[in-house]
């Protein structure tokens, strides 16, 4: 298992390599500048194209990735166009709201995806199926923005009026320790339901799937033969096994972490990596894209690594070696 780990992971760099090409070419194929926007049609057109010159963008592009990789190998990725300080310091800031929203989101859609997908599966056929499954289609088909306008709407804006409705921590507060810990508590709670609500839906109908293929096998049948109990036929082997599709959709997820919850994260001003990823979009930030990019890539890479690897934890008959 060491050596095939270490194995993938001497594959990230060509691969994020190739990756950083593609996303520098994309990037730069799209039309318009930085300043297209962001400069007054009534500027100077010597100040604007001095600009341009400054960030290299009257440079062929070649010439312009070979700059962005030379820094990117020393560590520098930039300075952000918009917001005029280094990226790596602009993305560092956001990191800590992003990845607080994501883990909190996912925890929700594990703690109550598992459960009702298994629930669903095992009373197949049964009311308790219908419900689940009429509650996982409509989770699917509510945009997580949507309900956090609604979640807005009720509990913060309007109606009971009892939870924050942006931010990350209340403006002028001056809480310190737990005081601070559970007022960043509060304002999360309204993104990371609307996030995690909807997800569960996804997650829960596949693992009622993967269920429903496992409980039919011969292996179950014997372990009820055995006397097993049901609850050990259907956490301890049943679950186990139908857990392989499920790992590869989390570790798929992992970028969702910090980058999947961009309007999200613009309806609640939630500052997080999502919120940067759409003011850099307006805003033609590319030092900011090219690294958000390159971030949301080595993460999918390092999911699907993790995938492999959980592969070989839920199920002892995968090696590597």
């Amino acid at each position: 298992m060491t050596g095939f780990i270490l194995r993938r992971l001497a594959q990230l760099l060509p691969m994020l390599l190739g990756a950083s090409l593609l996303i520098f070419a994309v990037i730069r194929l799209a039309p318009g500048d930085p300043y297209s926007g962001l400069i007054d049609p009534r500027a100077d057109p010597a100040k604007v194209a001095e600009l341009r010159r400054r960030h290299c963008l009257d440079c062929p592009m070649p010439q312009q990735y070979l700059r962005w990789l030379t820094g990117a190998v020393r560590g520098d990725l930039g300075t952000s166009i918009r917001f005029r300080i280094p990226v790596t310091e602009l993305i560092g800031d956001r990191l800590g709201p992003s990845i607080a929203l994501g883990v909190a989101a996912e925890s929700i859609v594990l703690l109550a995806g598992i459960p009702f997908g298994i629930l669903a599966a095992v009373r197949r056929g049964t009311w308790v199926d219908t419900v689940v499954t009429t509650c996982s289609l409509a989770g699917l088909a509510i945009p997580a923005f949507f309900l956090g306008l609604l979640l807005l709407r009720w509990l913060s804006l309007g109606g009971l009026q009892i939870l924050p409705s942006a931010g990350f921590t209340t403006p002028g507060a001056q809480f310190t320790g737990a005081a601070l810990f559970l007022d960043a508590a509060r304002h999360l709670i309204l993104p990371a339901t609307a996030l995690g609500v909807t997800g569960i839906a996804g997650l829960m109908s596949h693992v009622r799937s993967a269920m429903l293929e496992v409980l039919g096998q011969d292996y179950l049948r014997t372990a009820r033969a055995k006397g097993l109990p049901e609850r050990v036929v259907l956490y301890r082997h049943a679950l186990r096994n139908a857990l392989m599709p499920v790992i590869t959709l989390l570790g798929l997820n992992l970028p969702a972490l910090l980058g999947g919850a961009i309007i999200t994260e613009s309806v609640f001003q939630w500052p997080g990596i999502g919120r940067l990823m759409y003011t850099a979009l307006l805003e033609r930030d590319y030092p900011v894209l090219m690294a958000l990019n390159l971030l949301f890539a080595g993460l999918t890479l390092l999911g699907s690594l993790l995938a492999d690897v959980g592969y070989a934890v839920v199920d002892p008959r995968v090696r590597y070696d």
